[in-house]
């Protein structure tokens, strides 16, 4: 145990991107992409907050503290990632994608190693990652054909992270706000993206919190509605081509 965790408790800094209010948004997909990961995100703080109410008689394990961290992590970078995706930087949102798809093994790894929580706690104290992404696809996927798919969500958002900048024709004079536009599959790609990391993240927080023991059964409905937002999500992605296969 690590004793009581006095910053579980999670504020509404966050709740500032509201995709009805983003009208430069004019691809449809990509619009109900985004009102379908705000209702995601908005769950991440409910299962916090739920946390954070039972914190105080509940001492929380070194795995329930990993998951927190995690779980605040994950809410920080679906912001940030929907606030590029709104000004159509699918580039730079990879990157941060890249990361959320990192979470989402740790903490899947976590959850069922909860052993190996103190390893995440000290490298994250150093500023480093404990385990690298192979490691933790080898280790969690079994299946040759899942550890395939895992490694191509990966390498694809790899490729829309490192795509040439000057992949479409720039046009002069450039003005200090102009940036060169993506296309708007990889902006569809990325929204899907993040739903669905933040979907498998959850799944993965909630077990480790529920097996020590505090009570998320409203958050496990709230989770249930997600899994059909998800299957809503997959639907919508089939409008859109060139997205990767295993997302």
């Amino acid at each position: 145990m690590i004793g009581n965790y006095s910053m579980v408790k999670s504020d509404g800094q966050f709740g500032y991107v509201h995709w009805k209010d983003l009208k430069n948004i004019e691809d449809q997909t990509v619009y109900s992409f985004g009102m379908i990961v705000q209702k995601m995100r908005s769950e991440i703080t409910n299962l916090i907050n739920t946390v954070g109410e039972q914190a105080s008689f509940k001492p929380l394990t070194q795995s329930n503290f990993v998951s927190l961290k995690i779980l605040f992590r994950l809410k920080e970078c679906m912001v940030s990632i929907e606030l590029l995706i709104s000004k159509g930087l699918a580039r730079d949102a990879a990157q941060l994608l890249l990361t959320l798809m990192e979470l989402r093994l740790e903490m899947q790894y976590v959850s069922e190693n909860p052993s190996h929580a103190s390893d995440w706690i000290a490298c994250s104290r150093q500023n480093k990652k404990p385990w690298t992404v192979d490691f933790l696809i080898k280790n969690l996927f079994p299946n040759d054909e899942d550890r395939h798919t895992e490694r191509s969500n990966y390498k694809h958002l790899l490729q829309i992270k490192h795509s040439d900048p000057m992949g479409s024709q720039p046009s002069f004079p450039v003005k200090d706000d102009d940036f060169i536009h993506t296309d708007q599959k990889d902006l569809a790609v990325c929204l899907f993206c993040e739903g669905s990391e933040c979907y498998r993240t959850l799944i993965a927080a909630s077990e480790d919190l529920s097996e020590s023991g505090f009570n998320i059964s409203k958050n496990r409905k709230a989770i249930e509605e997600l899994n059909e937002l998800k299957e809503k999500l997959q639907s919508l992605r089939k409008c859109k081509t060139g997205a990767a296969q295993g997302f």
